[in-house]
C-alpha cells in the first residue's frame, strides 16, 4: 500500500502540474506566438513522447488511486457518500479529469498532428479550410484542457480532505 500510495502521488503530482503549467502559462504563450506557436506545440506534440507521458500518468494515477480508493470504502455506498464524500467526489473529479483529457484534449491533438501534417506535406500555404480546423481544434483542447485542470484542483482538494 506504502508504494501504491507514492505512485499514486508522484504520477497525480506531475500530471496536475503539467496540467497547470500547460493550461495557464503554455498555451497563452504559445497563442501569442501566432505560427511560430503553432510549430513549436507540433513539434511538442508530434516530436516527442510529451502526449504518451501525460497520457499514462493520468491512467497510473487513476489506476492508483482507484486501488488505494477500496481499502478505504469497500465500495460501501453509506461510507462513499457518508464520511468518505469528500474523497469520493476527489475521486470522480479525477476520473472524470482523465476522460475529459483523453476523449476531447487528446483526440483534438490527434487531429490537430494530422491538419498539420497534411499542411506541411502540401506544399504551399494552408487552405483557408485548414486553418479554420486547426483554429477549431486548439479552441477545443483549449477548452478541454480548462476543463481538465479545474477538475484536477477538485480531486487535489477532495483527497487531502
Amino acid at each position: 500500500m506504502v508504494l501504491l500510495r507514492f505512485i499514486h502521488i508522484f504520477s497525480s503530482i506531475f500530471w496536475v502540474g503539467t496540467t497547470l503549467f500547460l493550461v495557464l502559462f503554455l498555451e497563452p504563450t504559445v497563442r501569442s506566438l501566432g505560427p511560430d506557436g503553432g510549430k513549436f506545440m507540433q513539434r511538442l506534440l508530434g516530436g516527442t513522447r510529451f502526449s504518451l507521458v501525460i497520457a499514462l500518468s493520468a491512467w497510473i494515477t487513476i489506476i492508483a488511486g482507484a486501488l488505494l480508493y477500496w481499502p478505504l470504502t469497500g465500495w460501501s455506498p453509506q461510507v462513499m457518500f457518508g464520511s468518505r464524500l469528500p474523497l469520493t467526489l476527489g475521486a470522480l473529479a479525477g476520473i472524470a479529469a482523465g476522460v475529459v483529457g483523453a476523449a476531447v484534449t487528446g483526440r483534438a491533438s490527434g487531429q490537430l498532428q494530422a491538419v498539420g501534417k497534411d499542411m506541411a506535406t502540401q506544399g504551399g500555404p494552408p487552405a483557408p479550410a485548414q486553418l479554420a480546423e486547426m483554429q477549431r481544434l486548439q479552441a477545443k483542447i483549449r477548452q478541454g484542457g480548462v476543463i481538465s485542470a479545474v477538475l484536477m484542483v477538485i480531486a487535489v482538494i477532495g483527497m487531502t480532505w
